[in-house]
Formats: C-alpha cells, structure tokens, sequence
C-alpha cells in the first residue's frame, strides 16, 4: 500500500461507510504510515487495502494533516474526565485533600505528551487494559500512602452519560471494567502527592512501554 499523505475517511464516508469503520481505518491508516503494514495483524492489513480499491487514484498531491498526541480520542476521553473531576474536588474536598484519580490522570496524559505513543487501534486496545494498573495504584494509595475516602462521590458512568460533550462515542466509562470506583473516591494529604506521582509514573510508565505496540523497540 503506497504512502498517501492525509487518510481520505471523508470518501469512505461519502460511500456509505459507517462511523465506526471510518474510526477503524484511522486509527489503522496512522499506524501503518509511521510503522507500515507489516506490523498490523493480517485482518488489518486487508481492511486497509480495501479501503484503498474502494477509492479513486490521487490525482493531486495533498498536505499532510496528521493528529498530535493532543487530538486523539483517547487523550480527549482522559481530558474529559480531568476536567470533570477537577470540577467535582474544587467544590467538594477539602483544601489539604487531592483525588487520588486527579493524580492516575494527571500522570497518564504527561506521559502521552512525553512518550508520544500513536494511539491508534493497536494502542488503544491495550489502553483499555490500564484498569487493572489503575486498581492496583488506588490499593497503592491506600496502603502506603494513607489514602482515606471522601464523604463525596464522583460517579464515572453518570458524568459520561450525561454530558453534552463531543467526547469520543466509542470510549465507555473509563470505571466500566471497575464499578466499585462509582462508590468511592480515594484521597491523599497535599503532603503525600508528589511521592505518590513518582509511584504512579514508574508503573504507567513500565506498562505503556511493555504493552503499547508503537512504543515496541523491536517494531
């Protein structure tokens, strides 16, 4: 599959393509352009291709529009729910007190920005996997850096749902596979944070670096 220099989702979806193949073969076409085909599974690699009969020969040369880290969907989904927690602690913890998932968040989205992962389709996959880190960091929390919870809930599902924003519609409740996180919300003393975001990076960072194939060093 030659190298083209912007996806053309846009025509698929003049075709008749729905939303969610259109948002496969993103995903797909920006991972195969910084790592090429050979590195997707084989079913991939026939999804892209066709794609590429379905549309017509470029005839003229176009400019290269590729997403920053910034505008991926699962960043946009983290963002999401940074802000609304951000909003949730300003009106109900206490001054001396920080969420405990404002720190697995805060911490995820500088190591985005640092490691710079694609995020497409095979980065994603493993993203979604993060609950079981995430689990383990709040346990963290709680046994070596005396976590206690909040008198106050912050419930993931019913932020997502409700919400008027344009946040990515294949992302679920970043608590879906973690429902006990609906029912409390762990905090820390301000004098605890910053050895507890040194834990979190470190484990973040092992994960990502292991399990997300773009940040593979043998690719």
């Amino acid at each position: 599959m030659k190298k083209e220099l912007s996806h053309r989702s846009h025509e698929l979806k003049a075709l008749g393509w729905n939303q969610e193949d259109l948002t496969r073969y993103e995903d797909l076409w920006d991972y195969s352009q910084r790592w090429g085909l050979i590195n997707l599974e084989r079913e991939d690699r026939q999804f892209l291709k066709k794609a590429e009969k379905l549309l017509p020969k470029i005839q003229n040369k176009k400019i290269s529009v590729k997403k920053t880290i910034e505008e991926k969907s699962y960043y946009l989904w983290l963002k999401f729910y940074l802000d609304e927690i951000n909003i949730f602690s300003n009106s109900n913890l206490q001054k001396n007190k920080y969420g405990v998932w404002t720190l697995l968040i805060e911490e995820e989205i500088k190591l985005l920005k640092e490691l710079q992962p694609v995020m497409g389709l095979p980065d994603t996959i493993k993203a979604k996997n993060l609950f079981e880190k995430r689990i383990e960091l709040i346990n963290k929390a709680f046994s070596e850096f005396e976590a206690e919870n909040s008198d106050h809930v912050f419930n993931f599902d019913n932020v997502l749902n409700n919400s008027e924003k344009n946040v990515g519609k294949n992302w679920k409740s970043i608590a879906e596979k973690d429902p006990e996180a609906n029912k409390t919300f762990p905090v820390i003393d301000f004098a605890n944070i910053e050895e507890f975001r040194s834990a979190i990076k470190e484990d973040l960072s092992l994960y990502m670096k292991d399990n997300y194939p773009s940040l593979k060093k043998d690719l």
